[in-house]
């Protein structure tokens, strides 16, 4: 029985790492119940400090894209340098939009990191006991031996604490050429906690975001 119980939990706590993910959706908010972007071309753009991240970032959100028959194209190609703390006036915003429709572009999906937080977890270790005991319980037609298992948990033995960061990040989808009160589709904001690696968090988010944004 002992081993079962063991078997079980472990089993248990494989499936919450394999099914646990870093990256989030924690807000969405869609102007229609669905984004059409069949027929458009999308750019995709993400803002960020460092060039492996950004392209990163974009390449695998395109990749997502086209895989649901979404024309796309990553800003780095178009737009090689991206300042991120480049604040625009509304005449250089319209220039720029100008710029990307001459590109052929109708719909452009930017990415922003909007706040960097650091957390810190507590686990507690304790010590756990299972003993099982066994009575006879009397029936009719005679005795029938009871099985009965009690667990018994001891006092936290320890306790360790570990600090994490965690990013949130904002996805808004425009259509350039709806009329400006009317350009703005869509705004997912996502957390990611911890991340592992660039490949692997940049995928997530991709599925994530692409999920959220066509569903």
């Amino acid at each position: 029985m002992k081993k079962v119980i063991k078997i079980l939990g472990v089993n248990i706590i494989v499936l919450l790492i394999v099914s646990c993910s870093s990256v989030k959706v924690t807000d969405s908010w869609k102007d229609n119940e669905v984004v059409n972007l069949v027929d458009k071309k999308v750019l995709v753009l993400s803002k960020s400090k460092d060039d492996l991240t950004r392209k990163q970032f974009e390449i695998d959100l395109v990749d997502k894209l086209e895989e649901n028959n979404i024309n796309s194209v990553e800003s780095f190609k178009l737009i090689p340098k991206v300042d991120v703390n480049d604040s625009l006036t509304k005449s250089e915003i319209d220039e720029l939009k100008r710029k990307y429709i001459e590109k052929g572009i109708d719909v452009v999906i930017m990415t922003v990191l909007k706040d960097t937080q650091e957390f810190e977890t507590t686990t507690t270790t304790g010590g756990s006991n299972y003993y099982f005991s066994s009575y006879p319980v009397y029936y009719r037609r005679g005795f029938y031996r009871s099985y009965h298992t009690i667990y018994m948990d001891s006092s936290p033995s320890s306790y360790t604490t570990s600090k994490g960061k965690r990013f949130i990040l904002e996805t808004i989808v425009y259509d350039l050429n709806e009329p400006e009160n009317e350009q703005l589709l869509s705004v997912i904001t996502t957390k990611i906690e911890n991340p592992e690696t660039l490949g692997t968090t940049s995928k997530d988010f991709s599925k994530k975001v692409i999920k959220e944004l066509i569903k």
